[in-house]
């Protein structure tokens, strides 16, 4: 019985304490917010498919063109190709190498852009 009322005592408390806070809510004041105000929605950026059948396409002959040339097939060179823009990194012993590999990429059907990060070692 005590077990009893001392949670009826408790649970009465939380209850108050409850409604307390309910009732200082509903006193703050209230803006209105006008149209304008609202921020315009940012962009939305393009979908990216990096596993599309074109991009696998696009890093193979990559590969391959990379793989054949006697100048770069022994060239640490990294790429990654996402919606027809490829991006590649590494290391060439001149600068004619840097700018063929920007060639063979270009040559590649539903290539758009390369951004050439490699660096020509010294």
């Amino acid at each position: 019985m005590a077990r009893l009322v001392f949670l009826l005592v408790v649970a009465g408390t939380l209850t108050a304490g409850c409604s307390a806070n309910t009732s200082t809510q509903e006193q703050l004041p209230t803006v209105p917010m006008r149209a304008d105000a609202i921020p315009p929605a940012a962009p939305r950026a393009p979908v990216l498919n990096p596993d599309s059948p074109a991009d696998r396409g696009i890093r193979r002959d990559l590969a391959l063109a990379l793989e054949r040339d006697a100048d770069l097939h022994d060239r640490e060179i990294s790429f990654n190709v996402t919606n027809g823009d490829i991006s590649v990194t590494g290391i060439v012993r001149t600068e004619e190498e840097r700018r063929k590999i920007n060639g063979l990429a270009m040559s590649i059907d539903g290539v758009k852009s390369v951004a050439n990060a490699v660096r020509v070692a010294e």
